[in-house]
């Protein structure tokens, strides 16, 4: 039987959508999909129809504060049922796991609409007069989970008509991440719409490009028209120079958008229970129990605890780290500009042409290794963006480098290579000294945040179970003994104490280690 969600509306009048009840549904660009036909209305005379032919794009942003089931309930214009929308509106990267990390959500949506369907006159104002017999018998014969299954959970008063293209970002967050960072990250891989879209798969997870570390779903839904025309907007980088662009395409998606093919869109709901009500006041009132204790579990399926260790950036690196960065560098610029002096030494005297391609060599490695002191300076203290991981990566490129330039054998018995060898080895050992004492500090910050996450596990593990404890045993603390009870309560406390006191003692030292 197909779906009547996804079915054309050639054999209903176009205005029909507004006559369905709608279940909430995790695979639909909307979050709904047609239930149940519900209401009986003659022709147009209980709805308004008007033509409202426009071409929308947006980013819709979403975090642990205000997640994507609150925007679809404000946008449905049902925000105190916003945990309905919780479980299709996941907020969750590994749908199939819980994630202790916050994340956050973009959505870049993308819609064309043809025609606007309001309910009016005693249709908007007395709806249960239009209730079909089909409903009212269902009502009184079925389950309150088959009413939501067979027949839905919401009923649309206004609703859009014609197409809509959605793709979800789910990543995880750290707890520098914002809109604007998140955007700009977005935007850079996937053009400014963010609308690219794979014709390989419609779900997909990865890492974040900024932050290898961090888990990241791509959701791709589409509705209306022919929406294969969205894969030309697919995007391998972030020039779009020789692609389409996606306000291109969807104008040329907006054209292929008829009566045949509409989607419905942009709804204002109701919840169902209240036509149930017209009908069984009391199957009314287990229907919203049911649903809502459905809701709530949804709602608390992903209950993030923390944020993702941001990666340690090298502004962040301690005063004694950069002292002992700042100081490598002064040392080593003194060698070598020691080092240009003696090669120019003998470059300027008579004789130099015995040996000149030697000497230009060693005065080469000492200037070239002078200007990339310069530029680990710039880095270390004058980026506020790059990363300690990314500084090592770029450090051990160069020392690579080095070593090659250090095991040349040019000239006879290697003589035109002998003194720059010595040089850029020396470049090597600056560059490897430099790396030594990032790589310690990365090490310390990913072990220190880990553990940290550790200790405050077991202090919550703790605290819960002294909560338990206080709630089972002191409201009839009279019965018992106060004593017994009273003391209890201390080594319950002392053991929070405890536990408090040692991620407290583990945080000095960390402070300690990097004075």
């Amino acid at each position: 039987m197909s779906d009547p969600s996804k079915s054309p509306l050639t054999n209903e009048s176009v205005w029909s959508a507004i006559c369905y009840a709608y279940k909430v549904d995790p695979y639909s660009p909307t979050f709904l999909s047609k239930g149940d036909e519900i209401f009986k209305i003659d022709g147009t005379n209980n709805i308004s129809i008007s033509s409202n032919k426009t071409i929308d794009m947006k980013l819709q942003y979403s975090d642990t504060d205000f997640t994507a089931a609150h925007w679809a309930a404000v946008n449905m214009k049902v925000e105190g049922q916003f945990k309905a929308f919780s479980g299709a509106a996941s907020m969750a990267v590994e749908t199939t796991e819980e994630s202790k990390y916050h994340t956050v959500r973009v959505d870049a949506i993308g819609v064309c609409t043809k025609n606007c369907i309001t309910t009016k006159g005693p249709f908007r104002t007395h709806p249960e007069n239009f209730l079909t017999e089909d409903f009212r018998t269902a009502v009184n014969e079925l389950t309150v989970e088959e009413i939501e299954s067979r027949i839905g959970v919401f009923y649309p008063i206004k609703l859009q008509l014609g197409g809509m293209v959605k793709r979800s970002y789910i990543m995880e967050a750290t707890e520098e991440d914002n809109e604007s960072k998140i955007t700009a990250e977005l935007q850079a891989s996937f053009g400014r719409e963010c609308l690219g879209a794979s014709s390989s798969n419609t779900l997909k997870t990865g890492n974040r490009s900024t932050n290898k570390n961090a888990k990241v779903r791509h959701e791709w839904k589409a509705e209306g028209g022919e929406v294969d025309l969205w894969f030309k907007v697919w995007l391998s980088d972030a020039d779009q120079s020789e692609l389409s662009s996606a306000m291109k395409v969807a104008k040329e998606w907006a054209d292929t958008i008829d009566a045949s093919n509409y989607y419905p869109f942009d709804f204002e709901l109701r919840p169902l229970w209240e036509l149930i009500e017209k009908v069984d006041a009391d199957k009314a009132k287990k229907f919203r129990l049911y649903l809502e204790e459905k809701w709530e579990k949804d709602a608390n399926r992903h209950l993030p605890t923390m944020f993702l260790p941001a990666k340690l950036r090298v502004i962040q690196l301690s005063d004694a780290s950069k002292r002992f960065i700042a100081n490598a560098c002064n040392s080593h610029k003194e060698v070598l500009v020691e080092e240009s002096a003696k090669a120019q030494n003998h470059l300027d005297h008579l004789l130099h042409f015995v040996d000149k391609r030697g000497y230009k060599r060693w005065r080469k490695a000492a200037e070239s290794g002078k200007k990339e002191v310069i530029q680990i300076r710039e880095l270390v203290f004058n980026d506020p963006d790059i990363t300690v991981e990314d500084l090592i990566e770029q450090l051990e490129v160069r020392s690579d480098y080095r070593f090659v330039e250090s095991k040349r054998y040019l000239g006879i018995w290697g003589n035109d290579s002998k003194e720059s060898n010595r040089v850029e080895k020396l470049n090597k050992d600056f560059l490897d000294e430099i790396i030594k004492r990032l790589q310690t500090d990365f090490i310390t910050s990913r072990f220190s945040v880990e553990e940290w996450h550790v200790q405050l596990d077991e202090c919550e593990k703790h605290v819960n179970k002294s909560v338990q404890w206080f709630d089972e045993n002191l409201s009839d603390v009279e019965s018992r003994g106060r004593k017994a009870d009273v003391s209890r309560a201390i080594e319950q406390v002392q053991s929070i104490q405890k536990s408090l006191s040692g991620l407290l003692k583990r945080l000095e030292t960390e402070f300690e280690n990097h004075d």
